[in-house]
């Protein structure tokens, strides 16, 4: 049931916005950038690359990364630009989900950010403003969503109360928006014939690899050792043990390390890609586990090389589709899979997903962007297309959407000012929107005029 009138901006198609030039200017702090911690170190990593190819890999890399000719590496400034092409006149602002959602993830946000520094400079684009302005502005949003005004009055009192700041990459000002969820992963707590593929916390910084033999016979016995242990005379970091040593050699086998079990190692592939999930239990009980750290690899996309070699083609690309092709031809898997070499590691969670800045993430309203770049804690507004799925979750259309949105994570696959991620929410029905999504939209951020 909806929580918003029938007269409220949300849920409502605005008609085509006129013009209106503002031209402002503000003094703020200098231009360092210093990320918030988050309770579970969130996913401070993932990575997005530009490219014309649709989503490859997922929510870790799906696209070619950029080409040094292409990359934009705006530079920064003290001051707000108060050019046309920086400045909008967006004056109308219809959004297609409820209230309650943006107000949690406005809240959640705010939490977050509460007991962080207020002076620390970040970067919004090519200039920079406070943390403590970021604050104020989704305060002073906050205060306006809770009045429940009409949209007109609410139309109005945005465009009095704050810049739109429209960012992106080119010209056009164009944001590549691609989607990540939050999958429900069957699992087990201990290892059994079903539940053979293990997750791991991070180990200790100490930690030797593990050596296994196999069919070592006791001198003047018939009985066999099937397994025996043994360090290896060379310390390696466990930071630089790849994923085929991890999965397939067994290096942190043996030391206690497994979070849970899963039935299915294509299923742990993408929950590395995700960087949370929440596992479900035989018994029904559910648990959220989520990302605690990694190794020293950057991440490679697996799409990319299947396309390369022609098992599939781009069309299928996404998610769904180099499922369906593992599925039809798990002799592959290996393959593939090993060749991305980065490996995350978990720890289990009470808590929903938290992003990078360290608030709670929220279905269709949070997003993760470049943070050398963006604000952890920035409030946004964008104009994107979503798909419309049937009651077998597969996509039957497209149609566009406009809503707030909170800026609250990043990854080691966004990378420069035109990338964009949206969070999808969790489960079968965010994970099939998610793993199709690769929309070009616009992106204008809000900030509390002084």
């Amino acid at each position: 049931m909806s929580l918003i009138p029938a007269w409220s901006p949300f849920k409502k198609i605005s008609t085509l916005p006129h013009i209106v030039i503002l031209v402002l200017f503000f003094l703020v702090a200098s231009c360092s950038t210093k990320g918030p911690g988050s309770p579970l170190g969130s996913y401070p990593d993932r990575k997005y690359e530009d490219s014309k190819d649709p989503d490859l890999g997922y929510r870790q890399g799906r696209l070619p990364k950029q080409s040094a000719e292409t990359e934009e590496s705006p530079e920064q400034d003290s001051r707000l630009p108060d050019s046309p092409e920086n400045l909008t006149g967006l004056t109308e602002f219809a959004d297609d989900l409820d209230r309650a959602s943006l107000e949690k993830a406005v809240t959640n946000q705010l939490e977050a950010m509460f007991e962080q520094e207020p002076t620390t400079p970040v970067r919004l684009g090519s200039f920079t403003l406070t943390r403590g302005r970021l604050v104020e502005t989704l305060e002073a949003f906050l205060e306006i969503l809770r009045q429940d005004l009409p949209l007109e009055e609410f139309n109005k009192k945005i465009s009095e109360e704050f810049i739109l700041y429209r960012v992106g990459k080119g010209k056009r000002k164009e944001m590549l928006f691609t989607g990540y969820y939050r999958p429900v992963i069957q699992a087990s707590p201990v290892q059994t014939p079903l539940y053979r593929y293990p997750i791991y916390q991070l180990p200790e910084q100490n930690l030797q690899q593990v050596k296994y033999k196999n069919g070592i016979q006791l001198v003047g016995t018939n009985a066999g050792i099937k397994q025996i242990r043994e360090s290896y005379s060379e310390k390696k970091e466990w930071n630089r043990f790849t994923r085929e040593e991890i999965d397939h050699k067994g290096a942190l086998k043996g030391q206690g390390l497994e979070v849970a079990w899963l039935k299915d190692d294509l299923e742990r592939f993408f929950l590395h890609i995700q960087g949370s999930g929440m596992l479900e239990f035989p018994d029904g009980n559910r648990q959220g586990v989520g990302y605690q750290g990694s190794n020293q690899y950057s991440y490679t996309g697996i799409g990319k090389l299947m396309i390369q070699d022609g098992v599939i083609d781009i069309s299928q690309g996404s998610m769904q589709g180099i499922k369906k092709y593992f599925t039809e031809n798990p002799q592959d898997i290996a393959k593939y899979l090993y060749q991305n070499k980065r490996y995350i590691f978990f720890t289990l969670s009470d808590s929903g997903p938290r992003g990078s800045g360290g608030g709670e993430l929220v279905g269709g309203r949070s997003i993760a962007t470049d943070k050398s770049i963006y604000p952890a804690g920035g409030l946004a507004f964008i104009k994107v297309r979503q798909p419309v799925l049937d009651e077998d979750n597969e996509i039957v259309s497209w149609e566009p959407v406009s809503r707030f949105v909170v800026d609250q994570d990043t990854g080691s696959a966004i990378r420069g000012p035109g990338r964009g991620d949206l969070f999808f929410g969790t489960g079968q029905k965010a994970g099939a929107k998610a793993g199709h999504y690769h929309e070009r939209g616009e992106i204008y951020y809000l900030i509390k005029k002084s």
